[in-house]
């Protein structure tokens, strides 16, 4: 059965799938193929085990064009600077981590949201996936429900699964209308602005008291899924750093 190509599924475009340090070739190379079947191509590796390229080649059958158009950067707040949705692709839980949500609800909220682009999808290494510092980048966690006995997929699979449901979310589901969308918001802020916010409110928050080092995390945490789902547009990014600035010059003036 043929599968429609990515230039026939637009939506698709600005769809990027970072995989963070990842140690064997052959998962890289079975991940190229995977996009390549479900009509994605664009592919980040942050930082992969030396041997990577060589062993991945021999896994991407029929996909070596998104393997030699796969981009290397160095860390992950590089590979998705200029986003404005990063999702992590983990299956741990906990207190700091935001609710996952499934694949196919995600994906559905991809479709519903086209305007939010460029999105990444962020998959950990092999061995232990995503790092608190990594998820700490993302905006919102997805989670593949899987049994107990086995909760883990191989990292290859879980590229595959999230890869079907986006496709299938783009040519089967019917869009849904965001009734509480502003049509004239724009564009919502880069990964890399909201860093910048949120190192800015992390120093005035020390400033003022509010956090000790001891606090300081979870309190970052809590701001950082708050704004996340806030979505918020460039110029609202720089109001918020222009009061963190008048806010430091006060405290700094009154000492």
């Amino acid at each position: 059965m043929s599968r429609p190509a990515a230039s026939r599924i637009p939506a698709l475009q600005h769809i990027r799938f970072v995989l963070v340090r990842p140690e064997h070739g052959g998962n890289v190379g079975a991940a190229a193929r995977a996009l390549k079947n479900m009509g994605l191509s664009e592919l980040v590796l942050v930082a992969p085990a030396a041997d990577a390229a060589d062993t991945a080649r021999a896994w991407a059958h029929g996909a070596a064009d998104v393997l030699e158009a796969t981009r290397y950067v160095p860390t992950l707040a590089a590979a998705v600077a200029d986003c404005r949705w990063v999702a992590g692709v983990t299956r741990r839980s906990g207190r700091r981590r935001a609710a996952a949500r499934p694949p196919r609800q995600f994906a559905a909220a991809v479709r519903a949201d086209p305007a939010r682009r460029p999105l990444a999808l962020v998959f950990g290494p092999e061995r232990d996936g995503l790092a608190t510092a990594d998820l700490d980048l993302c905006h919102d966690l997805v989670t593949i429900p899987s049994l107990p006995p086995q909760p883990s997929l191989n990292l290859a699979q879980a590229v595959l699964v999230v890869a079907y449901e986006l496709l299938q979310a783009h040519t089967v589901t019917a869009p849904r209308p965001d009734h509480g969308a502003d049509a004239g918001a724009g564009a919502s802020a880069t990964a890399a602005a909201l860093e910048g916010l949120y190192g800015h409110l992390e120093t005035l928050l020390h400033e003022i008291g509010f956090v000790q080092p001891h606090t300081a995390a979870d309190r970052m945490g809590d701001l950082r899924r708050l704004l996340a789902r806030a979505q918020p547009r460039p110029e609202e990014v720089q109001l918020l750093r222009g009061i963190c600035r008048q806010a430091l010059w006060a405290v700094r003036r009154r000492r």
